[in-house]
């Protein structure tokens, strides 16, 4: 009974062992398959939701699209710009420039102004005068400036004197000729040249009866004595006339010659007048200007003794604006030289 229990217990064992086995495992399929399912039915939701959600992100992506676009659009130019920042710099600058030309043009004037000097003529009453007369009236002058004569000969204070050259070895301050164009309405410079023998003498005709004149000067703008030949050969016309003659050097004859000149004077020149003008040589120099430096004063002072001892009347002249002291100076040298001492005025209008 016992073994028969035994085996049933073992047969309802096993059964439960086969049953529960299989039972478990056919509804571990069951729920398998309910899980699959209902898994299946899950992921079928989950799809869709992807789908709707991918949906969703295709429609946001088409509306950044469509926002982006013009920015796209615009990114060729900001680019070009980009590469070619000097261009456009440069005519930024440019721009700039000719708005200021413009405004600076522009400021101070009156509204209206600008339009108004547009159409202005071009020759424009200034004083009640055209700017075309004005200019007319100049030309007129310099042509007739072109055109005049030298003036070889010209009268002053009774005498008539004589304009041999422009050459001068000195430059002294206060020379008649300095920034002068003419002298009491004598155009003195010669713009032809030095004037021969022939063209004085025609030009002392024009004056009629030279009688009435005191003496001939030779003086002028320049220092006569550059034309020694052509003064000798004057002086003996005008001798022939019943005329003294005169000369106004500054002394340094010999120097410009390179010769003793006096002999040449002597029966020709009636009176030599010497411009002294300082009582030594570093006061001469800064003055007078002598182009021979220190052998100027020195040579002035030989040639006023070589015409004392010739026989030729002479005298020394100086300004009076040189100054009290110096004028004493100056006495004092010609006293010792035993030449006489002309103080003459300086002439501030001519």
């Amino acid at each position: 009974m016992e073994q028969e229990n035994k085996q049933f217990k073992q047969q309802g064992a096993a059964e439960n062992t086969q049953g529960g086995h299989g039972g478990n495992f056919q509804g571990g399929r069951h729920r398998r398959k309910k899980k699959k399912g209902g898994n299946g039915g899950q992921g079928q939701n989950v799809q869709n939701t992807q789908n709707a959600q991918n949906q969703q992100n295709a429609q946001g992506n088409n509306a950044n699209a469509q926002k982006q676009q013009p920015q796209k659009q615009n990114q060729p130019q900001n680019k070009q710009n980009q590469q070619n920042p000097s261009k456009q710099n440069g005519q930024n600058k440019q721009n700039q420039q000719g708005g200021n030309q413009q405004k600076n043009k522009n400021q101070g004037k009156p509204n209206g102004q600008n339009v108004k000097q547009q159409n202005q003529p071009k020759n424009q009453n200034v004083g009640g005068r055209d700017k075309t007369n004005d200019k007319n009236d100049r030309n007129d002058r310099n042509k007739k400036e072109e055109n005049r004569k030298d003036t070889y000969l010209y009268t002053l204070d009774g005498n008539l004197y004589v304009n041999l050259t422009n050459k001068c070895c000195n430059g002294c301050d206060f020379c008649v000729r300095n920034e002068r164009s003419s002298y009491y309405g004598n155009y003195l410079w010669l713009r032809n040249g030095d004037p021969t023998v022939e063209k004085v003498i025609s030009a002392a005709k024009g004056f009629g009866d030279l009688t009435r004149f005191k003496e001939v000067v030779f003086c002028g703008f320049g220092e006569p004595t550059y034309k020694v030949a052509e003064m000798v050969a004057l002086c003996d016309y005008f001798h022939e006339k019943g005329l003294k003659t005169r000369l106004n050097t500054n002394g340094q004859g010999n120097l410009v010659n390179k010769r003793d000149i006096v002999p040449d004077l002597k029966g020709k020149i009636d009176f030599v007048n010497i411009s002294l003008n300082a009582s030594c040589y570093e006061k001469y120099q800064p003055i007078c200007r002598s182009q021979f430096g220190e052998a100027g004063f020195a040579g002035m002072i030989e040639f006023a003794k070589l015409c004392r001892r010739n026989g030729v009347d002479c005298r020394f002249s100086i300004v009076d604006c040189i100054g009290e002291e110096e004028v004493a100076a100056c006495k004092c040298l010609a006293d010792s030289l035993k030449i006489p001492l002309y103080v003459r005025k300086y002439i501030t209008d001519s």
